[in-house]
């Protein structure tokens, strides 16, 4: 599995797809599919978000980018998807968390 996660990590900036994942494990989209989920307790939609956040944290920590610019980049599709999805595994909105200084 550390392999897969590898390249998720490596990729966070383009569109990540499920059948690519799976060219590169050499596992059939379903399998993998599950086997990450047994392996990691996530979906792989919820990790690679989760992944995208992380590094979000990281844009809004240390560059002075608008939110919409880190959304963007991080090929969420539009910056309200953006910010319901940081809301979701921060806890709080990319606002909230670059203003808590």
């Amino acid at each position: 599995m550390r392999i897969k996660v590898a390249v998720i990590a490596f990729h966070l900036f383009e569109e990540i797809k499920l059948q690519q994942l799976s060219v590169v494990s050499g596992l059939n989209t379903s399998y993998l599919s599950q086997l990450f989920k047994k392996e990691t307790g996530l979906t792989l939609t919820n990790y690679i978000q989760w992944e995208r956040v992380e590094e979000a944290k990281k844009l809004l920590d240390h560059s002075n980018d608008t939110i919409s610019m880190i959304a963007a980049r991080l090929t969420f599709y539009d910056q309200a998807h953006f910010v319901k999805v940081f809301k979701k595994h921060a806890g709080v909105t990319p606002k909230q968390y670059r203003n808590r200084r």
